[in-house]
């Protein structure tokens, strides 16, 4: 069964299944990358203060045995030589440490994009099934991990051969030298060391990483009947987006019910659809539509320009029309010029005393 699931998993994850694994914390991780970001600070902060650390602790180290004639063996000597000695190691190793861990940090957001995942660190009781627990020692994952850290031990026996090598061809095994050779000869050799091992690990991580990157686009490898669920899922009905729409157009509607009182004239259905319409000479090219609506706008709208006594004509046609092309606040259709002035100059002549108010209310409002 699970073969079957594996193999109908052929399409490649959707940003929505990326994203979720990010939030818990799955990434495509390898740990050798941290090892490597981790040698190569120390032999940054080797070449950059390993001398003149060593030089520190050289010069605390000789004043210690100078003046260790009056060392007084009393339980506070003892603790002022501790005490001095541990401020004096701290102030040489705190440094590399931080700079070492900082490193850690730079290789864990380098591969997590910098994310903190919460998620990642709440329990799982998963974790405690010893069938899975089995699966993950013997499966092909625990395969990798075993192949990888073989790797890693056949790579510190390479560098401790080539350290051994490099040690006796040094002149020091030869002949006598300075003893401040030994210290320059130490120090070489570390830098040696650290530089073939991280070299070495860095390879390693690469390889690991390309693995793990793998193993974690399979696991995220989805089925089409997933994708296609998840595409519905973001897909809105044909109903709910005519609902959404008829429900934007009645709040435009209502947000343009204040501009009825304002209308030359209301054009009616009767009782289905209202248009309210409003012309200026001199400042309108053509009629504007300042409101429309349907079935309860429409009442609103006639009842509004009941109550402030703006005219209305009942013409189906023309409504019906007004309502499906027009848009509020621009002007009417092109081809409804002729019949809307039709309307206009009935309505003049019959309500002239109107007029006269609404033209006293424009000038009144400009000025």
């Amino acid at each position: 069964m699970a073969d079957t699931d594996k193999s109908s998993k052929t399409e490649p994850p959707t940003e929505k299944r990326l994203s979720e694994s990010r939030s818990r914390g799955q990434f495509a991780k390898a740990p050798e990358i941290g090892v490597t970001f981790t040698l190569i600070a120390g032999v940054i902060v080797i070449l950059s203060f390993g001398i003149s650390k060593a030089e520190s602790l050289g010069v605390y180290t000789r004043s210690i045995f100078e003046n260790i004639e009056s060392f007084k063996a009393t339980q506070e000597g003892v603790v002022d030589v501790f005490t001095n000695s541990y401020f004096t190691m701290a102030s040489i190793v705190f440094p590399m440490l931080v700079f070492c861990f900082v490193a850690a940090l730079l290789a864990e957001g380098l591969q997590t994009g910098f994310r903190f995942t919460p998620k990642a660190l709440e329990p799982k009781l998963d974790k405690l099934n010893p069938v899975t627990g089995a699966k993950r020692i013997y499966g092909s994952r625990a395969l990798a991990t075993f192949g990888i850290d073989l790797l890693k031990f056949i790579s510190i026996g390479v560098v401790v051969v080539l350290a051994i090598r490099y040690i006796t061809q040094d002149p020091i095994f030869f002949a006598p030298v300075p003893i401040k050779h030994v210290g320059v000869f130490i120090y070489k050799l570390f830098i040696i060391m650290l530089l073939i091992l991280a070299l070495l690990m860095g390879i390693i991580a690469i390889i690991n990483y390309l693995i793990q990157k793998r193993k974690h686009n399979q696991e995220l490898m989805m089925t089409k009947e997933e994708v296609k669920e998840e595409r519905r899922s973001k897909e809105v009905s044909p109903e709910v987006k005519t609902a959404q729409r008829k429900k934007a157009l009645e709040f435009m509607s209502r947000q343009s019910l204040e501009d009825v009182p304002t209308a030359d004239v209301v054009v009616t259905n009767p009782t289905h659809f209202a248009v309210a319409l409003k012309y200026e000479r001199g400042a309108d090219l053509a009629p504007i539509v300042v409101a429309k609506g349907e079935q309860l706008i429409a009442r609103q709208i006639k009842m509004i320009a009941k109550e402030h006594e703006v005219p209305m004509v009942e013409n189906k046609s023309v409504a019906q029309t007004l309502y499906r092309f027009g848009k509020v606040g621009l002007p009417i259709p092109f081809e409804l010029y002729h019949v809307v002035a039709e309307i206009l100059a009935f309505v003049y002549k019959s309500h002239a005393y109107y007029f006269h108010r609404l033209k006293a209310r424009r000038i009144v409002a400009k000025g």
